[in-house]
């Protein structure tokens, strides 16, 4: 991996807060206009959620009574005033919706993102039946949860349901650190992380886990987390967490690609459906994060609910170079399909982005005319076009370790 150390993500004299927060508004416009341009008339639609508070103790009634949360409400205006901007009509929008009520083992579904939202099995599936009931029945039993992964903020499990035979054990989200070959492409690292915060993924393992700026609170170690690999080192390495539901995709990929690779092939094969299991007392929102959900709908498993909040370095998982393995190989071809879903969605919002110019405000249209030059320049990306789809990926994980809500994102750069 090339690994460039400036100040801006996008060039040495941009702002590195404010290029992530372009880079992300664009990949949100872009993914609401590949959304509700679809060819398919039944998925013309795009919608996030946001968490009501205390919302795992009310009603269903209680729930929908609430009002809509004012800063979400702002950005979904600014978007849609953009989109519009952009050339799309008045009822193609966004939606913004409220994340289903929380209970001890709520899950968020790989594949039901195309439903209605007034679907029942969109935000309420069937619950497992056979091998993955008992694995589902343990990763909410209080009395074995602790044992089986991280518990803390963000705790989701990734586990199949309905695959024809076999099953796969329960997926914790884990840590690790990315790999530096130039297979990977180029990653951004500022030249100095800032002393005085916990800098996402470049942070060192003890400012990540918390113990030396508060003793009394666990850190994420302490919670369960699992950190692949030797500790980062300040400074030098980048390390990353993949979520359970990523890990649970992978999984699906690989075991249709053994079965079709199979000389015993079955007929038909359901390698079944990736889900996520909210575990733990701090994780309550049944939503995915941006980051999660667009690998989510470039691998065929459009997410159940999508939230604006924060994607903190979030990761694919990284095959070696030219992978020999059925396993690799199926990472390798679901982190194809994500890095082109990238590239198209980053296209579109750079262009809405350009056609709503009036609607940027002024102290972030450096960084648009920077994502400009970045892909599209007489040294753009888009020159390599072999590996083009890969650096606009590497875009978005390079914003997202700069740590923010999504929402906060949109809000700053538009009008």
């Amino acid at each position: 991996m090339s690994l460039v150390k400036q100040q801006g993500i996008l060039s040495p004299g941009t702002q590195y807060a404010k290029d992530a927060d372009v880079i992300m508004t664009a990949a949100v416009l872009g993914w609401a206009w590949s959304r509700l341009t679809n060819a398919d008339v039944n998925k013309r639609h795009a919608r996030v959620d946001f968490e009501v508070k205390d919302s795992h103790k009310m009603t269903q009634q209680q729930l929908e009574e609430q009002p809509l949360d004012a800063t979400h409400t702002s950005a979904i205006q600014k978007l849609n005033q953009l989109l519009r901007a952009a050339g799309l009509q008045a009822d193609q929008k966004v939606e913004l919706g409220k994340t289903p009520i929380w209970t001890t083992g709520g899950r968020i579904t790989g594949g039901s993102g195309d439903k209605s939202a007034t679907d029942p099995n969109r935000y309420n599936p069937p619950l497992p039946d056979g091998y993955a009931a008992k694995l589902f029945l343990m990763a909410t039993n209080a009395a074995t949860a602790d044992r089986l992964g991280y518990q803390g903020r963000g705790a989701y499990t990734g586990f199949i349901d309905g695959r024809t035979d076999g099953q796969t054990g329960l997926m914790s989200t884990f840590r690790h650190n990315v790999p530096f070959d130039i297979t990977y492409g180029r990653r951004w690292h500022p030249p100095e992380p800032p002393a005085d915060r916990v800098w996402g993924m470049i942070g060192s393992e003890a400012m990540q886990d918390h113990e030396d700026r508060d003793p009394e609170k666990q850190g994420i170690k302490q919670q369960g987390m699992h950190f692949e690999g030797p500790a980062p080192q300040r400074g030098h390495d980048i390390c990353a967490y993949t979520h359970g539901m990523i890990q649970a995709i992978y999984d699906v990929h690989f075991q249709k690609l053994a079965n079709d690779l199979s000389p015993t092939k079955k007929t038909p094969y359901n390698p079944g459906t990736p889900y996520e299991i909210a575990v733990g007392k701090d994780t309550t929102k049944l939503a995915s994060c941006f980051p999660c959900s667009i690998f989510m709908e470039a691998t065929g498993h459009p997410a159940s609910s999508t939230h604006l909040g924060r994607g903190e370095s979030w990761s694919p998982l990284y095959p070696p170079p030219n992978p020999t393995t059925t396993q690799h190989k199926a990472w390798q071809a679901c982190n194809t399909q994500w890095q082109a879903y990238c590239k198209t969605i980053l296209d579109a919002g750079l262009q809405c982005l350009k056609k709503g110019a009036a609607q940027v405000n002024a102290d972030w249209s450096a960084s648009v005319t920077a994502l400009e030059s970045f892909l599209n320049g007489p040294n753009g990306v888009n020159k390599t076009p072999a590996t083009a789809a890969q650096a606009y990926a590497n875009l978005i994980l390079d914003a997202v370790t700069v740590h923010d809500h999504e929402v906060n994102r949109i809000n700053r750069t538009l009008k």
